[in-house]
This record gives C-alpha cells, sequence and structure tokens, in this order.
C-alpha cells in the first residue's frame, strides 16, 4: 500500500443521540486503530458482459462443470478428483449522483489518458474508472442509480434537485465493472414517468441488468437471476419514498413506476423470490438523509427481510455510511445487513476541510461524511455439506476527490471530481503529501461508521 501502510483506523464508541435521531454523532476527527488487511478474501476476477435478460448465465467455471473422472485413471490408483466447492464474491457499492459539477468534471476530463474507457465514455469513466481493480474481485458487483439516464424535461435545480444524466454515463457503470443497477430511489421520477422507462432502457442498452423500476408495477417487482460460479443469485430492489409524490399511482400497476415499499405484500415477494435462488440480495433506499445510523424502523425491517432468509441487505439514501451488521438468518444462516453504503459518488461535502466545523451539520456541501463510502465485499463458500456459507466480509474504504476549495488559487479552474479507494489516494505521493490529515482522518471515520463486523481491505 505504499505510504498507506502506516495509517491507522479508528474505532471508537458509539455516543448518544442529538437532535436529528442520530445515536452516534461522529467527530471529525479520530484516534488511532488497526492497518488495512491485504489482499483478504479477493474475489475471483470474474465478470460477466451482464445483459437485459432477467436471468443471465455467466459462463464461468462450477462444480458441476468439472470433467468426470477417468474410470482408467481410478483404477491405477490415482486418487479421487473432488470437485471445486462453490464460491461466489459478490459487492456492492452506494448512490450514483451525477450533481452539476460531476458534470463538469466529466466534461472537462473526457480527454484524459489515464484510462482508455474514459474518452468511449464522454469523460464518465473519468469519475469511477480509479475503483475498476475493486470491482474486478467481485462475481456480481451491485450500486443504486440515483440519477435517471433519460431526456431531460427538468433542469438539475431546486430543493431536492432535479437529476438526471445521458445515456453514455450508464456504459461507463458497465465498463468499470458494475453488473446492476437500481432504479427504486426517491429520485426516479425526477425525469418524469417516462423517465424511468428510458433511465431502464439506457441501462440495459449499456450491458446493466436493472431492478426496482420499469414500465408497469410487475416490472418494476421483478427480480433478477443471476449464475455465478454454480450459485443462482436472486436480486430485488425498494424504496420507502419518491420525491415526486404525485406522480406515484398507487392503484395502477400499468404506468411506469418504481418498487415502493408495500410491507406484507412485498414480503411476501422477498419469500417467493429466495425459494427461487440459492442467495438473495435486497437492495433498499431508506432511512433519514444525513442520519449517521439506522432508525428503529430500518432495524425491524431488516430483521424481517433476514427472518424471510434474505442474504444480504444494501442499503443506501442517507448520503452517509452506517453500520453493517450480520443478523440471524433462517437454518443458522447469516444475513448481511448493510444500513447504508453511503454516496459511492457525488458532489456533495465539497466544503470539507480537516477540522472545520460545519455550523449547520444538515447542510450536505459541508458534511464530510457524505465523500465517504466503501464498496461492500463478501465472500460465501460452499461448507461440506454443500450449504453456502458467509466466508468473509470485507470493505475496502473510497472517498470522493473534489477540488472546490482550490477554486481561488487555479486559474482557469475547472471542476475535479472523482472517487477513489483511500489506498490510491495516500498512494498518490503528490496527493498523500498535501491530504495526509484528510485521508488518516476519513479513514479512520469510514472504519468506525462500519463497525467491527467487517475488515478493512486494500482494493
Amino acid at each position: 500500500m505504499g505510504r498507506a501502510a502506516p495509517l491507522l483506523l479508528l474505532v471508537l464508541a458509539l455516543g448518544c443521540a442529538n437532535r436529528h435521531g442520530r445515536e452516534d454523532p461522529r467527530a471529525p476527527r479520530a484516534e488511532a486503530a488497526p492497518l488495512l488487511e491485504r489482499d483478504a478474501g479477493a474475489g475471483t476476477g470474474d465478470r460477466s458482459d451482464g445483459g437485459a435478460l432477467p436471468t443471465v448465465d455467466a459462463g464461468l467455471p462450477s462444480a458441476n462443470d468439472a470433467d468426470p473422472a477417468d474410470p482408467a485413471v481410478a483404477d491405477a490408483g490415482a486418487a479421487a478428483v473432488v470437485p471445486e466447492r462453490r464460491r461466489v464474491v459478490i459487492q456492492g457499492a452506494g448512490d450514483y449522483i451525477l450533481h452539476t459539477r460531476v458534470h463538469n468534471s466529466a466534461r472537462f476530463h473526457a480527454g484524459a489518458t489515464d484510462d482508455p474507457d474514459i474518452a468511449a465514455t464522454e469523460g464518465y469513466s473519468y469519475l469511477i474508472y480509479k475503483v475498476k481493480p475493486a470491482l474486478a474481485r467481485g462475481d456480481l458487483n451491485l450500486f443504486n442509480l440515483e440519477t435517471p439516464l433519460a431526456t431531460e424535461r427538468h433542469p438539475q435545480s431546486g430543493d431536492p434537485p432535479m437529476l438526471n444524466g445521458p445515456p453514455i454515463a450508464g456504459v461507463s457503470l458497465a465498463r468499470t465493472g458494475f453488473h446492476v443497477a437500481s432504479l427504486a430511489n426517491n429520485h426516479a421520477y425526477d425525469q418524469d414517468l417516462e423517465g424511468v422507462v428510458e433511465t431502464r432502457r439506457a441501462a440495459e442498452d449499456a450491458g446493466l441488468l436493472v431492478v426496482g423500476g420499469g414500465a408497469d408495477g410487475d416490472q418494476a417487482r421483478a427480480p433478477v437471476f443471476v449464475e455465478r460460479n454454480g450459485v443462482r443469485i436472486g436480486v430485488l430492489a425498494f424504496t420507502e419514498t419518491v420525491n415526486r409524490t404525485t406522480l406515484v399511482e398507487r392503484g395502477s400497476a400499468v404506468v411506469p413506476q418504481v418498487a415502493i415499499w408495500r410491507g406484507d405484500a412485498d414480503l411476501e415477494t422477498v419469500r417467493s423470490v429466495r425459494r427461487q435462488c440459492d442467495l438473495l440480495i435486497v437492495l433498499f433506499h431508506w432511512g433519514g438523509e444525513f442520519d449517521l445510523v439506522p432508525n428503529r424502523a430500518q432495524r425491524r425491517l431488516a430483521s424481517a427481510l433476514c427472518g424471510e432468509g434474505v442474504d444480504l441487505v444494501l442499503g443506501s439514501h442517507s448520503h452517509t455510511l452506517q453500520e453493517v451488521r450480520r443478523l440471524d438468518g433462517p437454518d443458522e444462516g447469516t444475513c448481511v445487513v448493510a444500513y447504508s453504503l453511503g454516496n459511492f459518488l457525488s458532489n456533495q461535502g465539497l466544503k470539507y476541510r480537516v477540522g472545520w466545523e460545519n455550523p449547520d451539520p444538515d447542510r450536505a456541501q459541508g458534511i464530510p461524511y457524505t465523500r465517504d463510502s466503501a464498496i461492500l465485499r463478501a465472500t460465501w463458500e460452499e461448507d461440506p455439506e454443500g450449504r453456502l456459507r458467509l466466508a468473509a466480509l470485507e470493505a475496502v474504504p473510497l472517498w470522493t476527490e473534489n477540488n472546490w476549495l482550490d477554486r481561488f488559487d487555479v486559474p482557469d479552474f475547472q471542476n475535479d471530481v472523482y472517487v477513489a479507494p483511500l489506498a490510491v489516494s495516500i498512494a498518490d505521493e503528490e496527493r498523500a503529501a498535501r491530504y495526509a490529515a484528510l485521508y488518516e482522518e476519513r479513514l479512520g471515520e469510514i472504519g468506525r461508521a462500519l463497525g467491527g463486523d467487517v475488515v478493512l481491505v486494500e482494493p
């Protein structure tokens, strides 16, 4: 990890509640704690190109693909061939948000030569290409697409802002290594009902699988099934709310929509889908914005999902990292709940500098936690009885770089916004020399936010 090796993580105890309902008002500073693990639980590195069909066979090797033993060899006294046990690495990331300055960064860096996909995607790969090595370790990589990729019917303005992006952004996400995108979030209707359909089409055309939104209610709630290394994985997505509630057609299933959570009716959907797969993942957009801990309703719902056999819950919406917990599932299984994986990419937190105490902790521009993020990496392995068991739970710490504070000191200033693993930023001698205190602080805060059930690792 180069210069990253001496840096330490933070492990601080949870604090008390404050007026925002946060049981843990994490401070911007931290004390020393354990090092990042190197190469712990690395994935297979295999990838599928994905596709638009609801079920995908990645064509990866599995135990069932092994050639049968040659009887002649067996008769000669050779040891019997033992089929390889199934193993799958699933990775999740948080909210992908194309704010105006993020768009500017793509446009300003469209000619960068750091990665061949940058020019091919009109600069949108520049925003995320540094996470490619981390994503390459996953057999299935999922995220929340919180920006419509549609015809712009409403400009990016207002509070909350109307979001939108070009279809080429979807291509950049697929080329960087993502496989599944969720449309179930509060910004899904930013470009009207038609925007939901256009976004789904753009993502599928890019090679992504889509859950949580579509041309009607059935498509919005339809699962995606993916085959990886002999493991059949089901994926569902839901959101607690949407911003433009006047567009919600609760009484009709034949208009474009997203999967707004319906309680027991959707628990039955979860129960049904779980019977059709080996592992079940649910992406859930829930909780309160800028909260640092999940609320009681989220905890109750997480428990209910785990009780129905969900193996992994990937949460989003708070724009901050929240704890990752191992809960009990059926049949002595383990259910992993990541209450929020924060912003994978955004323009939030642009005003933050080390030691600055934001006078208004609910203003997105100054909260450093909105730039903290992680790729959660969960590994399941088959035990001798043929059951899939959670073998490792890790996270790659991420930080969104944003040069907004340099605008008065740099001639011909251009926005430079991109996400990178902290290990990559720390290893960059030029950046580390300038931001060493910042990186040490954020590394500690990320470890503290995720909690002790997760091991932080390099990409």
